[in-house]
Parts: C-alpha cells; structure tokens; sequence
C-alpha cells in the first residue's frame, strides 16, 4: 500500500513540475510526451527498489558480526547482571548477524532468541546465577569465542588498517625496538 502512494506521489510531483515551463522556452522546444512518460516510468520502476534494501549477507558480514558481537558475549561470560543488561543489545546483534536469512539456521536463530530473553529476564529480575546459566548456554549453542582481542586479529580495534595497508606484525617488524610506541603514548620527559 504504502508503494502504491509512494508511486502516485512521485508521478503528481513529476507531472506538477512539467505543467509549468521556465519562461523564455519556446513550444517548439518542448519535450515530447513518450520522453516524458518514460521518465515518470523509470522514476517510478526505481523507487520501490531502495524501499526493499535490507542490506548484505555475505559470509564476510557474518563472520564479522560472530567476531564483533560474539566477542562481546563471550565477554558476559561471569559479568554481573548489571552489565548483562548495559550489554542487551549484542545479543540481538549476534543473532541477526550470523543468522540472518539461512532458512536452515532457524532453529538455532530462535533457540538463541529464547536464551537471551531468558538472560535478560533473570539480570532484569536480579538472579545472576541464572542470567549466567543462560549466557552459558548462549555461548554453548553460537558457538561463540572472544576473537577480537587476539593479539593479530583484524577484528581487534587496536589492529584495523585501511585495504591495502601492510598488517600489524609487518609494521612492528619495521618499528625494532620501539614496537611498544604503535599503540602507547610516549612518556613525557619533563
């Protein structure tokens, strides 16, 4: 419905605007009626496409958002309720990242949905030996591992480079001695 006003919208505004020429155009300069039909034609054939984009499901997205998120999960692993709660959200990003459209990974999409309600109900309500048991078995069944903090993981925000920049291990074999300065200040010598 909401593409059938999106559509009649678009063909008023289109129409609206070539009813008014700009003064000092002849008629002999006029655009023809096909020129302008298929303009409103293609205008509209292009609209519905960007209101469906849903973005990307390739296996990079995904072992990103596993690293990303899951790292973060992994994490909650005997954190306090409080922090299971501040950290809601990457159990939904985690499960909407790795399991996004695979029709076979439903069952463990939805088995993972329920676990994280059952997390966060039990921190909501103060039982943090449950909220851990659920985060345990969350990690269980994603097979979830803390992979963004490996010392030479591109996951890692201290490692990220541009494409096509030389890799960590590559820059502190050029830095000798002073490999500590990539990622600590310098101490002042006042």
């Amino acid at each position: 419905m909401f593409r059938f006003f999106q559509a009649t919208i678009m063909i008023a505004v289109v129409t609206a605007l070539l009813a008014f020429s700009p003064p000092g155009m002849n008629l002999d300069q006029s655009v023809s009626r096909r020129t302008v039909f298929s303009g409103i034609a293609a205008a509209v054939a292009a609209a519905p496409l960007a209101a469906v984009a849903d973005g990307a499901s390739s296996p990079a997205v995904r072992e990103r958002a596993r690293a990303v998120y899951g790292s973060r999960v992994a994490r909650l692993a005997g954190a306090s309720a409080d922090k299971i709660i501040e950290e809601k959200n990457c159990f939904t990003l985690f499960t909407t990242g790795v399991y996004r459209t695979d029709a076979a990974s439903k069952a463990k999409k939805a088995e993972l949905t329920a676990l994280s309600k059952k997390a966060l109900a039990a921190a909501k309500a103060g039982d943090s030996a449950g909220a851990q048991a659920a985060v345990k078995d969350f990690i269980k069944v994603g097979e979830i591992k803390d992979v963004d903090t490996l010392e030479l993981s591109i996951y890692n925000p201290k490692q990220r480079r541009n494409p096509g920049a030389p890799t960590t291990d590559t820059i502190l074999d050029q830095m000798g001695s002073q490999k500590f300065a990539l990622y600590q200040p310098l101490k002042d010598s006042k």
